[in-house]
């Protein structure tokens, strides 16, 4: 029984060690045998046999059958994966348990008294991280979200934040949008479309090139790209609530707004 690299990785993925894998498949190449046999067609020590059969057949991955020597058979791969992947979302439901008791003994230490919040200037990557305050900037918006973008770098925004998209303009938030024409033919997808034919999401186009790639949340945040023309996760972002930093950010994106054509 031959199976790639990958294949291997994915029995591992899912609760396998490397040894009980080989085992496994090879008990399953052979149909029925005992230890000694099943030794020597996987070429793994007799020993280290017995305790992986053990480990197996608790798994519900093997069978025994009384004799002398012990037979062993495997499990139907088919209802074997479906008891590891059973088993794996209980593993992760109770993670899950444990990381909601967790941020619940947390969530105090992030509470900052409204009398102490200073203005401040982070710095923030990875694409996931970035996808994270997206959507949570998008959540917490309750009148405007004005913004300056690439064509690519908007469809990412909107692939991943529709959701959240959605559920602000629901709430009647207003969307002004700016994206640099491009010089070549292009479509939206069938979420940009949706999103452009909302009362209250306006897009533009600017003939120049844009040389900021910025969003501006109810006029309280601001977020500015280090490289504009990167895609969404390949450049990091600067957030600030600081109001001459937000100030200068809105009054750059009027000035834009004003000359842009309307899509």
């Amino acid at each position: 029984m031959f199976l790639a690299e990958e294949d291997l990785h994915l029995l591992n993925d899912i609760g396998f060690t490397k040894t009980q894998a080989k085992l496994y498949l090879t008990l399953l190449k052979l149909g029925q045998a005992d230890g000694n046999s099943l030794a020597k067609a996987a070429k793994v020590p007799r020993q280290i046999v017995y305790r992986i059969l053990d480990e197996l057949h608790k798994m519900g991955l093997t069978q025994k059958e009384i004799g002398r020597p012990y037979k062993f058979k495997a499990t139907p791969i088919k209802h074997g994966l479906q008891i590891l992947l059973s088993q794996r979302r209980q593993q992760y439901e109770e993670i899950q348990k444990k990381v909601k008791v967790f941020l619940q003994k947390m969530q105090n230490c992030n509470k900052i008294p409204s009398k102490d919040q200073k203005y401040k200037f982070t710095v923030i990557e990875g694409r996931e991280r970035l996808i994270q305050i997206f959507k949570l900037n998008h959540k917490k918006a309750k009148h405007r979200i004005d913004s300056l973008s690439t064509l690519p770098r908007l469809l990412q925004t909107i692939h991943h934040c529709y959701q959240e998209i959605i559920m602000a303009l629901d709430k009647k938030v207003q969307f002004r949008v700016v994206i640099q024409k491009p010089n070549y033919d292009f479509c939206f997808s069938e979420e940009a479309k949706a999103l452009v034919e909302k009362p209250n999401f306006t897009l533009k186009l600017n003939g120049a090139p844009l040389k900021t790639n910025s969003a501006i949340f109810d006029n309280k945040e601001a977020t500015i790209s280090y490289f504009p023309s990167k895609p969404l996760g390949a450049s990091p972002i600067l957030l600030t609530n600081h109001q001459s930093f937000v100030s200068m950010a809105r009054d750059h994106f009027e000035a834009i707004w004003k000359k842009a054509e309307k899509y």
